[in-house]
């Protein structure tokens, strides 16, 4: 992680664990504090269930905010209350969120319907998700059903994704070489690049083409976003099939950091 943010960038820490006791336990598991040059650990001792807690930081200040929901190790015995926790934890940081808006958008967003309506705080409370990352971390696969219903977070399950790991290395023990690379600090890794680097505007072409041209780049070009598009295109199926692209859009490489 250090290697791969930029320098002056902050880790918040955020949970009840006192801050010498939180520094023990990282640096007992391995972590030198020492080798952090681009990163500066904030500690801040809370309750995540708590909004009067969570009040208490400041997401609104920050460039860029991306938010990881961890469940509580000392609930993981539990995984249906530990993941409860977790979605408690999401839903009151996207409603402070909303709540921080721009009073200019609070007021458009209520001068439609002239009050306070659970369709204005579902407007805001999604406006407030397009401002920041939040990812919860779910121990539970049912969990992962009612994180989508909200349609405001993406969540991941660590065991979910050992398994996958686990049987694509048994398949094929030569992919255990690939995800080391992807998963080490250093090396290659998914990286969103600009058009500009693979063609001109309004050039027409397969998705072939661009992948040869990323290979002079020593790059793999695993899919794309257009430019008025809301989600990419992973491994897309028409690779022969020419396109009039525009250098708006973006590619998913593999690649080093630049």
């Amino acid at each position: 992680m250090n290697a791969s943010l930029a320098p002056g960038s902050e880790l918040w820490m955020f949970n009840e664990v006192q801050e010498y006791e939180r520094e023990k336990k990282l640096t007992d598991g391995g972590l030198d504090l020492g080798r952090l040059a681009n990163i500066q650990l904030v500690h801040r001792v809370g309750n995540t269930v708590t909004r009067r807690h969570l009040e208490s930081l400041p997401p609104e200040s920050f460039d860029s905010l991306q938010i990881l929901v961890l469940p509580d190790e000392s609930r993981e015995d539990s995984a249906i209350q530990a993941d409860s926790r977790s979605l408690a934890t999401l839903l009151l940081i996207r409603d402070i969120q909303a709540k921080r808006l721009p009073r200019r958008e609070a007021t458009v967003s209520q001068s439609h319907r002239g009050s306070f309506s659970q369709g204005s705080c579902m407007r805001e409370k999604q406006q407030a998700s397009n401002r920041s990352v939040i990812i919860s971390e779910i121990l539970d696969p049912r969990t992962k059903y009612l994180l989508s219903e909200t349609k405001i977070s993406d969540c991941v399950s660590p065991n979910e994704l050992v398994s996958m790991a686990l049987a694509m290395v048994v398949e094929d023990r030569q992919i255990n070489v690939v995800l080391e690379e992807l998963f080490a600090e250093e090396g290659n890794e998914w990286q969103i690049r600009e058009a500009d680097l693979y063609l001109h505007e309004g050039e027409e072409l397969s998705f072939y083409q661009i992948l040869l041209r990323a290979r002079q780049r020593r790059e793999i070009v695993i899919g794309y976003r257009l430019f008025n598009a809301e989600k990419a295109v992973i491994n897309p199926p028409a690779k022969t099939k020419n396109r009039r692209w525009s250098v708006k859009d973006a590619f998913v490489v593999i690649a080093e950091m630049e």
